[in-house]
Order: structure tokens, then C-alpha cells, then sequence
């Protein structure tokens, strides 16, 4: 059975004291980053998951909170994993020089790491990929350009699970949660509408639109956090989803 585990579900500000964005698909002995924001390691380390079990990592877009973790992750492969198995990292347009260059600032004189450990760098191109049993599909949303923001949405066999990213309204969401079993959305506002971020109130106006069996919050402010009733549920750190 595979499952999804919560590493971090937190804001760029860590709000409520969250890790930030980063979520592991588990399979037995085989696991997958959505996203890989900077405390992603750490959480790994305090589950006790084995990093030679990672096989890939699926990044939505180039922002700290969100794919800051990967050069951790990396030197984590290079120096503390027995694995020979292939490893991958899929991402917008651009992701093997945006990886190199965070790798090599964050630890001058590593660069190199990320050739010699033999990495694939794949592209995401707006139809489905397979990488490994499992299939993405990303679709371009609206957050801040420069970051080349996407929502991806996974398949194996008829099932699926899709994540928003960072976005604000966008009738890509639509395309993404249709006919999932899980659609983890991020929901960084209650009333308020800020660029490039949904708030409550646009996701209950919009859920009707939504097919997804299940809908899950992410990267929520503190005014969505302490709400005491909420219309959908919230992830937490260490959350664990068992899906099929």
C-alpha cells in the first residue's frame, strides 16, 4: 500500500511552528519527495526513513520554502546512502541549472556532487510523464512567474492525487483535481485575496468545481489555522494518508 506522509505543511514563514512544504510518497522501500523545502532532511532523519529509499523528487516551483531542501537531500546521497539505485529530479523548465547553481552556492565546491551522483533531470512538458511506476502531469499556475509555478497531479493505474502548489485561483485547479482520490491544496489565506495565494472563502466558492473525493489543506496562514471550524481538512506535520 502506498501512502503519503506529511513532512512539512507550513508557510515561507513557518507558521504555527511548521515544517515547510515537503510531502513523501511511501511505498515499502521506495519513496518520492513532492517538494523539498529546507527542513525536508530533518524530518526524514526524525521518521527514520531510510534516504537511500528515495528514488526521485517532483519540485512544483523554484521557491526556498518549496525545493531549498534538495542540496541537503543531495549531499545526504553522496555521503550517507549505500544506494546504487538511479535517482531523479523533475521540475519546471530549467531544473538542472536551478539545482546545480542552489547546490553549489549553499556548499561551494559540491556542484560536482550533483553529476557524480549520476542524477536525471526531467523537464515537465504539460502532458503525462512516467518516471518509475508512477506518472505526473504538471500544469502551469499563478504565483510569482519567476518561480515557474506548477500544480502536478500523480497517477498509478486509475488512481490519483493531485497538489496545487503555490497558486492563486486558477482553472488549471480545476483539470488537476479532477476524478483524484486526494487533492492537497494550499490555502495560505481565511478572507483575504493576496497575489499568487488562495484563501478560504475562493475555495468554498469554487469547490463545487472541484471533483476530487477528498480536498486537503496546506501552507495555511495563521488566520486559517486557528479557525475552529473549517469547511476542509487541514494537514499537520507527521499527517499520514494511506492511499491504495
Amino acid at each position: 500500500m502506498r501512502r503519503l506522509i506529511v513532512l512539512g505543511s507550513g508557510d515561507a514563514f513557518a507558521t504555527g511552528g511548521r515544517h515547510t512544504t515537503s510531502f513523501l510518497l511511501d511505498a515499502e522501500r521506495e519513496g518520492y519527495l513532492i517538494d523539498c523545502g529546507v527542513s525536508t532532511l530533518v524530518r526524514l532523519k526524525q521518521i527514520n526513513y531510510p534516504i537511500s529509499n528515495l528514488r526521485g523528487i517532483f519540485l512544483s516551483h523554484f521557491h526556498g520554502d518549496h525545493f531549498g531542501g534538495v542540496p541537503f537531500v543531495l549531499l545526504s546521497l553522496m555521503f550517507e546512502s549505500a544506494s546504487n539505485e538511479s535517482f531523479f529530479i523533475t521540475g519546471p523548465r530549467g531544473v538542472k541549472s536551478k539545482i546545480e547553481e542552489l547546490q553549489e552556492l549553499m556548499y561551494p565546491g559540491t556542484g560536482s556532487f550533483v553529476q557524480d551522483l549520476g542524477i536525471e533531470f526531467i523537464e515537465y512538458d504539460q502532458k503525462w510523464q512516467r518516471m518509475d511506476d508512477i506518472t505526473v502531469k504538471a500544469l502551469p499556475v499563478m504565483h510569482d512567474p519567476a518561480s515557474s509555478p506548477h500544480g502536478l497531479k500523480f497517477k498509478w493505474n486509475d488512481k490519483m492525487l493531485a497538489f496545487s502548489g503555490d497558486t492563486q485561483w486558477d482553472y488549471n485547479l480545476i483539470e488537476l483535481a479532477s476524478k483524484t482520490e486526494v487533492f492537497i491544496t494550499e490555502c495560505n489565506n481565511y478572507e483575504r485575496n493576496s497575489p499568487g495565494h488562495l484563501s478560504l472563502n475562493t475555495l468554498e466558492e469554487n469547490s463545487s468545481k472541484l471533483d476530487s473525493n477528498r480536498i486537503i489543506l496546506s501552507h495555511m496562514g495563521r488566520d486559517v489555522l486557528e479557525l475552529k471550524r473549517c469547511p476542509f481538512e487541514r494537514l499537520y506535520d507527521g499527517m499520514e494518508i494511506p492511499l491504495w
